[in-house]
């Protein structure tokens, strides 16, 4: 899709909420600027959806965010941007390396990690991603059935211990030590940043606590089908890019308004 093909109401939209004093942008990754991959490691994010946001994140009173499930390690790897953009990793508990377990906190993590990988080990297929403050059990890769029966013994078994929270995406369960979530991520980066309004594009079910929190004049993109709050939708991650680099000549265009007046 080029820019010229957007949607005209979603267009209006990027135009004027590109003309706010200060203004936030920020995206998940995989499913919304990657394609999604059977094994999380082989996620390639898309250049040019890079290129714009790395454009945006260098333009003044504009704050560029990446809130990933991923761990941050892992996402700073992935995405390689520059200090301009900020890196939120596991739905919003690792902000910028801002992480610090209490010591139950990191005992119950040991434990729930011991627990996953007992359940996992002799199932084909699964994925186990250990992050700072939690794990990800993707099961993308085994059987319908083999991640069924994984999922419900992991929902029944390391999910119910005290202080673990669980969160479902696309083929993957996540259980963390950590209350937070990618809406709470979207109010800090709000707060921190002083935006005036808020960009916010996702694919995935954990996005929707982000779409939640957005109001007027917030725009939200959702990525791909499923049910939504979002305002917008777009098909696939490839429709995205020309959608950040329209907002990236949006936003320079507003800021430049914004000296003349």
């Amino acid at each position: 899709m080029t820019p010229d093909a957007v949607d005209a109401d979603l267009r209006d939209a990027l135009d004027a909420i590109a003309a706010v004093p200060t203004l936030l942008v920020a995206c998940d990754v995989d499913g919304t600027i990657a394609p999604i991959a059977a094994h999380p490691a082989d996620a390639v994010v898309d250049a040019d959806a890079l290129t714009a946001l790395d454009q945006i994140a260098r333009l003044p009173r504009t704050t560029v965010a990446l809130v990933s499930g991923r761990a941050l390690l892992d996402l700073r790897a992935m995405t390689r941007l520059g200090p301009d953009v900020v890196l939120v990793g596991s739905h919003g508990a690792e902000h910028d390396d801002d992480v610090a377990l209490a010591p139950a906190a990191s005992l119950s993590l040991a434990q729930v990690l011991r627990d996953v990988r007992h359940l996992s080990d002799a199932v084909a297929g699964v994925v186990v991603e250990e992050k700072a403050t939690g794990v990800a059990v993707h099961v993308r890769q085994a059987t319908r059935p083999d991640a069924a029966q994984l999922v419900a013994a992991v929902l029944a078994g390391p999910a119910t211990r005290p202080g673990v929270r669980t969160t479902h995406g696309k083929q993957v369960v996540e259980l963390s030590v950590v209350d937070t979530d990618k809406g709470d991520a979207v109010d800090r980066l709000r707060r921190e940043s002083g935006a005036d309004a808020v960009v916010y594009a996702g694919d995935d079910v954990t996005d929707e606590w982000a779409f939640a929190r957005l109001r007027p004049p917030d725009v939200g993109i959702k990525v791909g089908p499923g049910a939504t709050g979002a305002g917008f939708r777009v098909a696939t991650t490839h429709e995205l890019a020309p959608l950040l680099t329209l907002l990236a000549v949006a936003r320079l265009r507003g800021i430049a308004g914004h000296r003349e007046t």
